[in-house]
């Protein structure tokens, strides 16, 4: 069975993040034109975050599937916010809103 965190939601949510968990999420060019993504990432500073791969380009209607790692870097007892931003070369913005609780165990 897959993680319920992989579920593709339009954002990412993990109550229990102990060391690293990486998640993906799927996006489709719903427009008529090929578009280059460049995907970044910030969150605040007990989680570290990374994507993976850092841009991608779509085809009208392809879809593809990109990674996001949280790794938690201090247990502060409060949840950690952030965002992944896709910024597209023809204007058009994704923001996937993140939060994570990391643990030590």
């Amino acid at each position: 069975m897959k993680h319920p965190s992989n579920f593709n939601a339009p954002s990412i949510a993990i109550s229990h993040l102990v060391g690293t968990q990486t998640v993906t999420r799927r996006v489709k060019n719903v427009a008529e034109v090929e578009e280059t993504y460049t995907i970044t990432a910030r969150m605040q500073p007990s989680i570290a975050i990374e994507v993976n791969p850092p841009a991608m380009t779509l085809r009208p209607g392809a879809s593809r599937s990109f990674s996001v790692t949280l790794t938690v870097r201090s247990v502060s007892g409060v949840y950690s916010f952030g965002e992944v931003k896709l910024k597209g070369s023809r204007g058009h913005k994704v923001r996937i809103p993140v939060v994570a609780l990391g643990h030590k165990r």
